[in-house]
C-alpha cells in the first residue's frame, strides 16, 4: 500500500512538470512573438497573427521529445548540476527539432527572429519554473506526502554525513529513521537529534516491521565484503529495497568502464585526460571570460581594494601557493579576508565569527567575492573559470594515485565542490565531486556550475 502511494505521488509529480511545463513552453512561444512583432529589427511588414491551435501543437512535441530525453525521470539532486544540465540539453535539442519539424511541414511557422527571443524566454522559464515546482514540492507537498522511510546500517561518519544532507534537503523526500550498528549500543545517539542506533543487524527484522522502513542503506564502505552481502542477503528476505556506499576512494568507481565480449564483461580503467581539442575550447573560453569578467567587475575590485586596505593593515591582495595542471606550482590571488598577522597556512576557519577574519572579511568570504582576483590567474593560464578546487602543496605532497586525477585538468574558481552540500569539508575530501567534474567535462556543464555559483553567492552561501 505505502509503494502504491508513493507510486502516486511520483505520478503527480510528473503531471505537475508536464502541465507547467506546457504552460512555460505556450508562454515563452507567446512571449517571443510579441517581441518579434514589437522588434525594429522585423523583415515582415504584413506579420501573421499569433496561431494558438500551431503553438499548441508545437508545444505537445516539445514535451513529447523532452520525455525521450529523460526530464521526467525523477532524479534527486543535491546541486541541481545534472538535471539542470540534462534539461537544458533537452530543451535546447527539442526547440531545434520542433523548428526543422515546423519548416518541412509547415505546421509550425517560425522566423529565426522570432526564434531567438522564444528560446532566450524558453531557456529562463523552464529553468525558473522547475526551481518553483522543486521548492512547491520539497518544501510544502513533500514535507507531507511521498516520503521514503530510511533505516541506515553504519551509524559512523558516512552515516552521519548522510543523515545531515536528508535534513538539509527534504525535497530528497527521505526521512532516516534510525540507524543500525552492530558495534554501537542501541539509544546511543549518533547526533543532536532524537534519530539513534535502533539494533544491530539481527534486529534488522523487528526494526523494519516496527518503523515501517522503505529502504535501507548500507553506509559501512569500509566494512568487509561478507558483511556487506549478509545485509544485501537479509534485505533480499525480507524484500525490502537496498542502496550501499561503495569506497569510491579505493574502488575508483568512476573510473570503471564495461565492454561485453560474446557475454563475458570486461573491465577496464577510463583515461580522464581532457583531449587536445577540448583544451582548447575550454582555453578560448577562459581567455574571453576572464577577459569580460575583468572589464566588467573592475570598479567594484577596485572599490573592494580600497575599502580592504583601509579597514585593517596590510595589502588588499592575498598571495599563496597553490598546485595546478599537471603538479605546477603556481601563485594564487584573493582579496585579503583575515588580518595580517594570521599564518598563511593556518587551518581553514571553520566558524563565521572567527576572530581571524576582518569585518569586510566575512562579508567578502559570504558572497565569494574575495575569488574575484582569480580571474587573473584564469587569464595568465595558471587555472579555469570552472575545475577542482586548487590545493595546497603541502597537501598535495600526502595525496594517492586517485587523488593525482585532479591534477589532470586546471583548477578553478568555482567547481561542484563549490556548490554541493560537502563544501564544508576539506577539499581534498571530495574527490567524487572532481572525478565526475573530469569525465563529463563539457561547455554546457561549466555554464551550469557557473549559473548556480552565481545563485550560490547572491543567496550569500560561500565560505565562512
Amino acid at each position: 500500500m505505502k509503494k502504491f502511494a508513493l507510486h502516486i505521488v511520483d505520478f503527480f509529480h510528473i503531471l505537475l512538470l508536464l502541465i507547467f511545463d506546457m504552460l512555460t513552453i505556450l508562454g515563452s512561444l507567446w512571449l517571443g512573438y510579441e517581441c518579434w512583432i514589437d522588434s525594429s529589427f522585423r523583415r515582415h511588414p504584413n506579420p501573421p497573427a499569433f496561431n494558438l491551435e500551431q503553438m499548441i501543437a508545437g508545444s505537445v512535441l516539445f514535451v513529447i521529445i523532452l520525455s525521450w530525453g529523460g526530464t521526467y525521470r525523477l532524479r534527486h539532486s543535491v546541486t541541481h548540476v545534472v538535471r539542470l544540465k540534462t534539461l537544458l540539453r533537452s530543451t535546447m535539442i527539442s526547440f531545434i527539432i520542433v523548428l526543422v519539424f515546423g519548416f518541412f511541414t509547415k505546421s509550425v511557422l517560425i522566423s529565426r527572429l522570432q526564434s531567438a527571443y522564444t528560446m532566450v524566454f524558453l531557456i529562463i522559464g523552464i529553468v525558473a519554473e522547475r526551481a518553483f515546482i522543486d521548492y512547491i514540492w520539497g518544501a510544502v507537498l513533500g514535507k507531507r506526502f511521498g516520503l521514503k522511510r530510511i533505516l541506515v546500517y553504519g551509524a559512523g561518519e558516512i552515516g552521519k554525513r548522510l543523515y545531515k544532507v536528508v535534513r538539509k534537503y527534504p525535497k530528497l523526500r527521505y526521512q532516516i529513521m534510525g540507524f543500525l550498528d552492530d558495534e554501537k549500543a542501541n539509544g546511543t545517539a549518533v547526533t543532536d537529534n532524537p534519530v539513534a542506533v535502533l539494533g544491530g543487524i539481527e534486529d534488522l527484522d523487528s526494526v523494519v516491521e516496527k518503523n515501517e522502513v522503505d529502504e535501507l542503506w548500507i553506509a559501512m564502505p569500509k566494512a568487509e565484503r561478507s558483511r556487506v552481502v549478509k545485509v544485501m542477503n537479509a534485505c533480499a528476505h525480507l524484500g525490502i529495497p537496498y542502496k550501499f556506499v561503495p569506497s569510491l576512494n579505493e574502488l575508483a568507481l568512476h573510473h570503471i568502464q564495461m565492454e561485453d565480449l560474446d557475454g563475458i564483461p570486461l573491465f577496464s580503467r577510463k583515461s580522464l585526460e581532457i583531449s587536445i581539442f577540448n583544451r582548447m575550447i575550454k582555453r578560448v573560453t577562459d581567455v574571453f571570460g576572464s577577459i569580460i569578467a575583468l572589464i566588467l567587475v573592475g570598479p567594484l575590485v577596485a572599490f573592494i581594494a580600497w575599502r580592504i586596505r583601509h579597514s585593517s593593515e596590510g595589502p588588499a591582495i592575498f598571495q599563496q601557493e597553490r598546485v595546478g595542471l599537471k603538479g605546477e606550482v603556481f601563485i594564487l590571488y584573493k582579496f585579503r579576508t583575515m588580518f595580517i598577522d594570521t599564518p598563511p597556512y593556518a587551518p581553514h576557519p571553520q566558524e563565521k565569527d572567527d576572530p581571524r577574519i576582518t569585518k569586510i572579511g566575512r562579508f567578502l568570504r559570504r558572497t565569494s567575492l574575495d575569488e574575484l582576483p582569480q580571474f587573473w590567474n584564469v587569464l595568465k593560464g595558471d587555472m579555469s573559470i570552472v575545475g577542482p578546487r586548487p590545493e595546497m602543496p603541502f597537501i598535495v605532497e600526502t595525496y594517492t594515485d586517485l587523488h593525482c586525477e585532479r591534477l589532470n585538468v586546471k583548477p578553478g574558481i568555482t567547481g561542484l565542490w563549490q556548490i554541493s552540500g560537502d563544501r564544508a569539508l576539506p577539499i581534498h575530501e571530495n574527490i567524487d565531486h572532481d572525478l565526475y567534474y573530469i569525465e563529463h567535462q563539457s561547455p554546457l556543464l561549466d555554464l551550469v556550475i557557473i549559473f548556480e555559483t552565481i545563485i550560490f553567492a547572491i543567496k550569500g552561501i560561500g565560505a565562512r
